[in-house]
């Protein structure tokens, strides 16, 4: 029973009802006291504004001079204490004081009430004097402005002495009593009312974000009761909030690293958020997309509408839409949120696949037209030959030499598929070797110097950038060299130059080979390098079209670099690169 919060709230009032009685015998002294203090009060209360109205035109000019001599003045006048106070609870003026030498009076609570409030007053007992000194004090206003306190005080002496001789006769006993009580109701109320504090200050906290409170349970009763309750909600709550974080950053982990594109709209069609990948494919901040129109983000009416439908009609939309024609492809799928009203937009960046579709339609077209031309010639031949053209000899033997060559070109073809295939699968071994470069591009020169001459063409090596030593694959570099030596020649006309370079650059030994032939058209140039194709003034030169893709994986395998550099009608620049033997060779 004792534990119960009820019995000590039951406790503290009997208490307080005791104590009152004690309290009803100083009715008298208080009215005495009360009476005259609220006198006083008055009193100085007018003359404190007095002195406001006084001081007020000496604060704003900054005349302390005039404040401490106005002050001595009227404290002269009125038979009591005056001083002036700055805002900041600087002394400017003081009756009794060099204001130099006193204290700042900014958390004096007359001054504090004063300034907030509008008037303010109370009785302290002054350590310097030895008695209780009645302080009032009220602001001193500047064209509507605070700008300082105007504070009057006079001792408590004369009532302090009566209500003393009072107070010795009549409530002698009652002191008694009021002190216990007041100790008895303390103490009961700092007990009783611990815990809530606790508990109070442990919601803020929690309010606050602090999740990991506890609060230590001390007693038995409704308190300790409520004390472990809040324990157990607040240890739920943690773990709660635990989960949803973990759950939230495990998400912003996922979207952040999707290869996919997903934004969230709301019912409006205004971006709620957009993941790192639909930020990069749309060219736009992930951060500032919030509250952005939706067309006015992504500006394609094609993933608008397909974004509409979803919204009209609650059902999932999908569409395939082209974003930047020819170099983004979108793959758009919008699914309904029930929930919030909006959508949920996927978006799959398929320009890859897009073009390895196209690439893979170019190379049927491509090695259809590559066979069908051999081929067709084997069927001429072999009908012709079949027709009776076998029973001439002459034409018979022109006839099996026109089928070998088709078949040499079949073969070609097959054998350079081949290599192509094992180079890109990684399969192809380098023999390695170091070597120098330049002497590569001699040999590989003096075997096509006759067909340049055949073809009206120079052909020179300029070997003073240096004579870079490599570490490859001998006959490898010389089949790319190969490669791009004779294509310079096929497409330079007579009369022309083909010019190979060889040149240090950096750490890599680099090869160009410059012609002054028709040269590439610009839309061909970024897919030169595909098998089996051909820019449209090139088709009428032969070949398998395999060259320039072998050259390119198998610089690629060394760990170089070729690209092309060319302007229709005026001639292309095909250029490689390769570690040189010093560096370290990148791996296959």
């Amino acid at each position: 029973m004792f534990s119960s919060i009820r019995w000590r709230t039951s406790l503290a009032f009997t208490l307080l009802l005791l104590s009152s009685l004690a309290l009803a015998s100083g009715y008298l002294l208080h009215s005495f006291s009360q009476s005259y203090l609220e006198n006083l009060e008055s009193q100085l209360m007018t003359q404190a504004w007095l002195v406001s109205d006084n001081a007020a035109q000496y604060f704003g000019s900054h005349e302390d001079e005039a404040l401490r001599t106005l002050a001595e003045r009227l404290g002269k006048g009125i038979s009591a204490r005056v001083t002036m106070v700055r805002r900041d609870g600087v002394v400017l003026g003081d009756s009794d004081e060099d204001p130099s030498i006193m204290a700042n009076h900014a958390d004096r609570p007359e001054v504090i009430d004063a300034l907030s409030l509008g008037r303010g007053g109370s009785v302290r007992y002054s350590q310097t004097v030895g008695y209780d000194i009645f302080y009032v004090a009220v602001p001193v206003t500047v064209s509507g402005e605070k700008v300082g306190v105007a504070r009057v005080s006079v001792p408590l002496t004369d009532i302090n002495e009566s209500l003393g001789r009072i107070s010795r006769t009549i409530f002698l006993g009652s002191l008694i009593a009021v002190a216990v009580c007041v100790v008895a109701v303390r103490l009961v109320f700092r007990v009783a009312l611990a815990p809530v504090k606790r508990l109070s200050q442990m919601a803020k906290k929690i309010a606050q974000g602090e999740l990991d409170q506890a609060i230590r349970v001390t007693t038995g009763d409704e308190i300790g009761d409520l004390s472990k309750t809040f324990n157990h909600m607040a240890a739920k709550l943690k773990e709660t909030v635990d989960r949803i974080r973990g759950e939230r950053d495990r998400l912003e982990i996922i979207l952040s690293r999707m290869a996919d594109g997903i934004l969230i709209l709301n019912s409006d069609l205004s971006m709620a958020r957009a993941n790192p990948a639909a930020a990069r494919m749309l060219g736009i901040s992930a951060a500032d997309v919030s509250g952005h129109g939706f067309v006015e983000t992504v500006r394609d009416y094609e993933v608008d509408e397909i974004v509409r439908r979803c919204l009209n009609m609650r059902v999932q939309q999908s569409g395939t839409v082209e974003i930047l024609p020819g170099r983004l492809w979108l793959g758009v799928i919008a699914t309904p949120l029930e929930t919030e009203g909006g959508c949920l937009v996927l978006l799959q960046d398929l320009t890859e696949v897009r073009r390895l579709q196209m690439m893979r339609r170019d190379f049927v077209s491509n090695i259809s037209h590559e066979l069908r031309t051999p081929l067709a010639s084997l069927k001429v031949l072999a009908e012709t030959l079949q027709g009776g053209a076998i029973e001439d000899p002459e034409v018979c033997k022109d006839f099996l030499g026109r089928m070998d060559y088709e078949v040499d070109k079949l073969t070609q073809m097959v054998q350079e598929l081949g290599d192509l295939s094992q180079i890109e699968s990684g399969k192809a071994t380098l023999d390695r070797s170091e070597f120098n470069i330049a002497d590569a591009v001699e040999r590989v020169a003096e075997r096509l110097r006759p067909q340049a001459d055949r073809a009206g063409l120079v052909l020179r090596i300029d070997c003073s950038g240096g004579s870079p030593l490599v570490s490859a694959d001998r006959f490898r570099v010389e089949q790319v060299l190969m490669n791009l030596i004779h294509n310079a020649i096929k497409f330079t006309p007579p009369g022309g130059c083909v010019t190979v370079s060889v040149s240090k650059s950096g750490k890599k030994g680099q090869v160009s080979i410059a012609d002054t032939g028709v040269g590439i058209p610009a839309e061909d140039l970024p897919r030169i390098f595909e098998r089996f194709y051909k820019a449209d003034k090139a088709r009428t030169g032969g070949g398998t079209g395999l060259g320039l893709a072998i050259a390119k994986h198998i610089v690629e395998a060394h760990g170089g670099k070729i690209w092309v550099e060319s302007i229709e009608g005026r001639g292309s620049t095909f250029s490689f690169a390769l570690p040189l033997a010093e560096a370290p060779a990148a791996e296959l």
